[in-house]
């Protein structure tokens, strides 16, 4: 191995550990959240705004941030930035208790979020182009570490301490994430010179919409249920802070084991036309099976094939928005992807919670099941038309 192929595989390596550290700090608290404002007396519609102002903010702040990431090319600012950000956000939401305030640092929450786009553009540059499948898989089984680590961490600090607790351990984990960051280098990429005008024809590329579309669907869907409603589901049937916990890490250790196994065979095997729609149908199963559970071991089930299946379905995703994307404008068509789902990261939770005050938890999960299967069939029906478009293009050029 070169010394340029031994520096490569040390950054990639850093990059991920603060990749793991920068999410644990994100999601220490996410599980134990909902049942912690419901202690506070608030309504399930305010802690659905509460939660989706994490998630609006983001869908606010990312096309900007990819953009400048891809003029600009600071990709280390952009990672250390973030987790500065979650630290602070995770510190002053276990400091106060004021609407107002926990509104402002969910919303930086939100700005922290936004940096991923900096985290996965720069991570996939320590790979070949041909291998951007296998980098998004390995960048997201880092997230999906550090979400894990978050849970257990999570866990233990709420079942000892309380549903406040895991937001001081949030805190502690970002403050780890920032000095790590610092040790970060760049990716050096050649690009091309590129323009502002250039970079917004991105935006109207159905390599990208298609794939941003669904991932509308997806986070919708994984922001109003794992992240934030199932908790709440396995609390009222009678859950410790240490079931609730557990029934997390269940979700993440088979999004991690996903994301493995997405990166080096499903995907190769049986192409993107089958994966993504069978992934969005097990997530209606998922939602049903939540929304009607009778016991926590149905919850515990549920997150096992949930858990899987989310992070295949994200994983391709997530390499279909640059799939057919020149490389000096990777950076802004996945800010642009990442700012799109971040409209159903935000109408998810404030959905989820106001169908819940009027019809109820199996309503509620219900509808988003139907969600669901409707992004499965329109999924079928549009990749082989978005595959066959930039065949025609390619042919032409």
């Amino acid at each position: 191995m070169s010394e340029t192929d031994q520096q490569l595989k040390k950054s990639r390596s850093i990059l991920g550990i603060v990749t793991v550290f920068f999410w644990a700090s994100e999601y220490c608290h996410v599980p134990f959240f909902t049942p912690y404002l419901k202690t506070l007396g608030l309504t399930a519609t305010v802690i659905g705004f509460l939660v989706g102002s994490y998630s609006f903010t983001q869908m606010c702040i990312r096309v900007p941030l990819g953009i400048f990431a891809d003029v600009k090319s600071k990709y280390r600012l952009i990672v250390i930035g973030g987790c500065f950000f979650t630290t602070v956000s995770s510190l002053g939401l276990y400091l106060t208790q004021n609407i107002v305030l926990m509104f402002f640092f969910r919303v930086l929450a939100g700005v922290a979020a936004s940096t991923w786009v900096g985290f996965t553009v720069m991570y996939s540059g320590y790979y070949p182009a041909s291998e951007g499948t296998k980098a998004m898989a390995a960048i997201n089984a880092c997230n999906n570490t550090g979400k894990l680590l978050a849970f257990v961490l999570g866990s233990v600090t709420a079942n000892l301490f309380g549903y406040r607790a895991p937001l001081l351990m949030s805190c502690v984990t970002g403050f780890i994430a920032v000095g790590l960051a610092l040790f970060v280098k760049d990716v050096k990429v050649t690009r091309k010179p590129v323009q502002f005008s250039a970079l917004l024809k991105t935006f109207g590329e159905v390599g990208v919409l298609l794939p941003a579309g669904l991932a509308v669907v997806q986070q919708m869907i994984l922001q109003a249920t794992a992240f934030s409603f199932t908790s709440e589901v396995t609390r009222g049937l009678g859950a410790s802070a240490a079931q609730i916990g557990f029934s997390s890490s269940l979700f993440t250790i088979f999004q991690i084991l996903a994301a493995m196994f997405v990166g080096h065979k499903l995907a190769n095997q049986l192409g993107e036309r089958k994966i993504i729609p069978a992934a969005f149908l097990v997530m209606t199963i998922y939602c049903v099976s939540v929304g009607y559970a009778s016991n926590i071991y149905v919850i515990y089930a549920a997150q096992i094939f949930g858990g899987f299946a989310n992070a295949t379905l994200f994983s391709m995703l997530l390499a279909g928005c640059i799939k057919y994307v020149q490389p000096e404008k990777k950076s802004t068509a996945m800010g642009f992807f990442q700012a799109v789902y971040g409209f159903g990261m935000t109408l998810g939770p404030v959905l989820m919670g106001r169908l819940v005050d009027v019809g109820g938890s199996r309503t509620a999960f219900s509808v988003f099941g139907v969600c669901a299967v409707c992004a499965a069939a329109a999924a079928y029906l549009l990749i082989p038309v978005v595959a066959r478009h930039y065949s025609r293009t390619a042919e032409n050029a």
